[in-house]
Formats: C-alpha cells, sequence, structure tokens
C-alpha cells in the first residue's frame, strides 16, 4: 500500500508538467491544421483527431470557431462544465486561422489519470490478496502441527506493590505552609518582572518603526534610481492604417495590436505561474519589401513560431513575445537570432545595426505598458559592441519600489488635504 500511494504521489506531482506539455502540443498541432485546412471541414477534423492520439489524459476538450462551438469532448456541454477537480487542471488559448477568426481552445487536462489509478490499484490489490493468503497458510500450518507455545499452568500471581502511607506531623504542615509563602512570594516576583518588561517592549517597538520610516526615503531613492523607466507610452511613429490582423510587408501583427495581446499573454502566464520575455527588435533603416527584409521577417516568424506574437516595431524593428522563458533562456535564443539575422544580412552585403532589448515577467504581476518601456529601453542601450541588452529586475526590491511609490502618493495627498483646509481657514 506504501509502495501505491507513493507511486500515485509521484506521478501527480510530475502531472502538472506534463499537462502542461500536452495542452502546448495540442495548441501547435491546433494551429497547423487550422492553417491548412479549413474549419469545420471533415479534413481538419480527421487530421485533429489524428493529432490527438491516446486521449486517457485528456477529461475534456472544446474548440470554439469565433463564438460557434465546432468540438466538444465529451458530447454533452453538461458534462464538460462539471468536470472541476483537483485532478484536473483546466488550460485555454486563443489561435487565430488565416482569415483572421480566433479559434478558441479550452482543454481539462488530468494531472492523475484514472487509467493509472486503475492499473496501480490493481496491482496493490493482488499484492495484498497474496500476502493475506500466504499469512493464512502460514498460520494453518503452524495450528497443525501443534508448535505454537501454550501457556505455563504454574504461572505465579503478580504481586501489586503499594506505597506505604507517611505519617504526617505538626513540624511537616509547618513546612509545607512556608514552602507555600515562599511560592507565592516568587509568583508575584514574576509577574511584577513581566509587567515591567510588557512596558518596555512597546518602547522598542517605536524605536523600530520610527527608523524604518526615517530609512524609507533612502530605500525610495535608491529604488527609484534603478529603475528610472517612464509610465508614458511612447508617441507612435507614422505608419500604414492597419487592413486585417497582419502587415502585408512583414507578415508580422500591427503595432496598435501589440499591447492589447501582450496583456492577455501576461494574465494567461501569471495564471499559469510560468514566466514570460519580450523581445524589442531593431535593425536600422531596413527595408521590409526588398529581398533582404522578406528573408529577416521569415526567420523572425520561424524563431518565434507563433506569427500572432510577432508585432511591428515602428518602422525598422519588430516586438516578439515568447512564452515561458526567463531571462536566462531569453539571452540564448536572442544570441542565435541576432547571429541568423547578420547572416542575412552578409548574404545581400547589406551593413545594418542589428539590436535587441529583452525584458521578462520574473514573478511580477506587472502591465503590458510597463514590460514594453523596460524592453524598449533596454534596446535603447544596446550598441555595436552589446548587441543585445536584458532588463534584469529584482523582484523583492520591485514590490519594495511599488510599495514606496504608493506610500509617497498616500503622503502626497494628505498634504494636499491639509493645505487645503489651511487655505479656507484663512478665507473664512
Amino acid at each position: 500500500m506504501l509502495v501505491f500511494i507513493i507511486s500515485l504521489a509521484a506521478e501527480y506531482k510530475q502531472g502538472a508538467f506534463n499537462s502542461q506539455n500536452r495542452f502546448n502540443s495540442i495548441t501547435r498541432d491546433l494551429s497547423r491544421i487550422s492553417k491548412n485546412y479549413a474549419p469545420q471541414s471533415k479534413k481538419f477534423y480527421d487530421e485533429f483527431l489524428a493529432s490527438l492520439g491516446n486521449i486517457s489524459d485528456i477529461a475534456g476538450l472544446q474548440i470554439k470557431y469565433g463564438e460557434e462551438l465546432i468540438f466538444s469532448y465529451p458530447g454533452k456541454m453538461s458534462e464538460f462544465e462539471k468536470i472541476n477537480s483537483s485532478l484536473v487542471k483546466i488550460y485555454s488559448t486563443t489561435v487565430f486561422t488565416e482569415n483572421g477568426i480566433p479559434l478558441s481552445l479550452t482543454s481539462s487536462v488530468y494531472l492523475l489519470k484514472p487509467v493509472s489509478i486503475f492499473y496501480k490499484g490493481r496491482i496493490a490489490f493482488i499484492v495484498v490478496i497474496i500476502a493475506t493468503i500466504a499469512t493464512a497458510a502460514y498460520l494453518a500450518f503452524f495450528i497443525k502441527n501443534g508448535t505454537f507455545p501454550k501457556e505455563s499452568e504454574n504461572d505465579e500471581l503478580e504481586q501489586t506493590e503499594y506505597p506505604e502511607i507517611e505519617s504526617y506531623d505538626d513540624f511537616s504542615e509547618e513546612k509545607e505552609e512556608q514552602n507555600d509563602e515562599e511560592n507565592i512570594n516568587e509568583e508575584n516576583e514574576e509577574t511584577s518582572e513581566n509587567s515591567i518588561e510588557q512596558e518596555e517592549e512597546p518602547q522598542e517597538q517605536e524605536e523600530d518603526v520610527l527608523a524604518f520610516l526615517n530609512s524609507e526615503p533612502e530605500k525610495e531613492t535608491n529604488n527609484q534610481t534603478e529603475l528610472s523607466l517612464s509610465e508614458d507610452k511612447n508617441e507612435d511613429s507614422t505608419e500604414e492604417e492597419p487592413s486585417g490582423l497582419f502587415c502585408p510587408s512583414t507578415g508580422f501583427g500591427w503595432e496598435q495590436y501589440m499591447l492589447t495581446r501582450l496583456d492577455s499573454e501576461l494574465i494567461r502566464s501569471a495564471s499559469s505561474d510560468q514566466d514570460l520575455s519580450l523581445f524589442t527588435i531593431k535593425i536600422k533603416d531596413i527595408d521590409w519589401n526588398s529581398a533582404c527584409g522578406k528573408e529577416i521577417s521569415k526567420t523572425i516568424l520561424e524563431k518565434v513560431k507563433f506569427n500572432d506574437l510577432v508585432f511591428n516595431y515602428k518602422e525598422d524593428g519588430a516586438s516578439a513575445i515568447f512564452q515561458n522563458q526567463n531571462t536566462d533562456k531569453s539571452l540564448v535564443i536572442a544570441g542565435d537570432l541576432h547571429t541568423e539575422i547578420t547572416s542575412v544580412l552578409s548574404k545581400y552585403n547589406e551593413q545594418h545595426f542589428v539590436g535587441i532589448g529583452i525584458s521578462s515577467r520574473t514573478l511580477r504581476l506587472i502591465s503590458a505598458t510597463r514590460l514594453a518601456n523596460e524592453s524598449e529601453e533596454a534596446l535603447n542601450r544596446a550598441d555595436a559592441d552589446s548587441p543585445i541588452i536584458a532588463f534584469r529586475v529584482n523582484p523583492e526590491r520591485y514590490k519594495d519600489f511599488l510599495a514606496s511609490e504608493s506610500f509617497q502618493e498616500e503622503t502626497t495627498s494628505l498634504g494636499q488635504k491639509e493645505n487645503k483646509i489651511a487655505e479656507d481657514k484663512q478665507e473664512e
């Protein structure tokens, strides 16, 4: 039974990782099939069902084409809505088809498959039955041969010894009274000492609070110098008017749609406790309509794998969202991407500066605007010697920075209220 429980616990612990990989695989297959076949066509359903393979680890699956439900497992909606268990994890995402209509995918994946519970339980049951039969045969063998030890007929009776009753005289009573008085005096002294200590403790706490408040401005200035990033949006450069979801020159999404998609991806990554990185890429004075520009845009799309996660950035750049990638992994990807872009430029005998700025969520609850500003600020610091710059933040110090900002705002509003009250009194 212990092995049975341990094996189930180990599989449940591994289930979170396996379920995420399974959902990512389904998402990739759905994106690939939707590009090749029209949704609601017979070929689309056949290819999608074939890509699922063994569905013993899937509790439920739904696909919506726009607002229309086109695929559901189990077949009844009521059964799908009842799927809510600690053994199941629910994922959802959106994939865009060639005509721009979104495919919404919702999947419930088992963290611990019922098939595994059944097979492991069956093995444990067989082992218990074998052990029970072996124990019964062992007992029957000894009973038949009469080899059990017999109790002795001449066992001696156990004698219980009782303590002797002590006699108390007058002297012992006086002694007890003296001891009681001494104990009472000691208790009074202890309570008086405790009351003195309790009176001294608030003073120490007040001193600690004052020291913390005095040191707070220093923390604010340090955090503000380390995170000197503007919250304001940068002014949009002159761009083409969006027509459709993707730019015909690059195949990327329009720059106006980037913040909206980044916000939704940040919410999804926070709910799944995953990291996320934003790349801001600049290829100075590149002509996207040239053969070199076309090949570079194709290289970027192949690196990101999903064309709805790449967007135009100004006139000569791109913004790319990489899911489940921290800062260290993003630096490796950026190095490979920079090498591929420079090789394409050398192939066409063109010389352009290629810079990449990176910023990651790093377990922060952060807005899309701030993450985009961080990535753009990192790009602005890139040069020929250091073409790849990553914005690395300490999550704990970032929390302190946000706390200091809220404290400063409260202090400012309180000061404004006091000034207004003083002005009203002067007018009266």
